[in-house]
């Protein structure tokens, strides 16, 4: 699911790394790798990603955010991808030195998402 999520993106010398949370989803794209990651020392990027239990789903996902889209999250396979792709866009903002946009990162989460629920399910 995840590297479905990130298909789109170069990703090359990225670490993921995937671990429950007691929130229903988060994310983090580190334009770098901290000092005191568990990330091999080859990895340029490190993106880190909590996904609830199966309990917190489906649940509405909405930003709030003027032209980002809300969609809803039908379980957490759903929200894993969503937070994938979402993470994945900074990184490639981050590679290409482009702008910081939100914006842009949910945009594409909502696009994979379809992909994903055409694709894959």
């Amino acid at each position: 699911m995840v590297k479905f999520a990130m298909s789109e993106v170069d990703v090359r010398g990225v670490c993921v790394n995937v671990k429950n949370s007691q929130h229903p989803m988060r994310g983090m794209a580190y334009e770098g790798v901290p000092y005191i990651s568990n990330a091999p020392v080859q990895a340029e990027y490190l993106i880190t990603i909590g996904i609830g239990s199966p309990e917190r789903f489906p649940r509405v996902h909405d930003r709030k955010m003027r032209g980002a889209p809300s969609h809803e999250l039908a379980d957490w396979r759903e929200a894993l991808v969503a937070v994938a792709a979402h993470e994945a866009k900074h990184i490639e903002q981050f590679r290409e030195n482009k702008r910081r946009s939100e914006v842009a990162c949910e945009n594409f989460e909502a696009y994979m998402l379809r992909r994903y629920r055409e694709e894959m399910i």
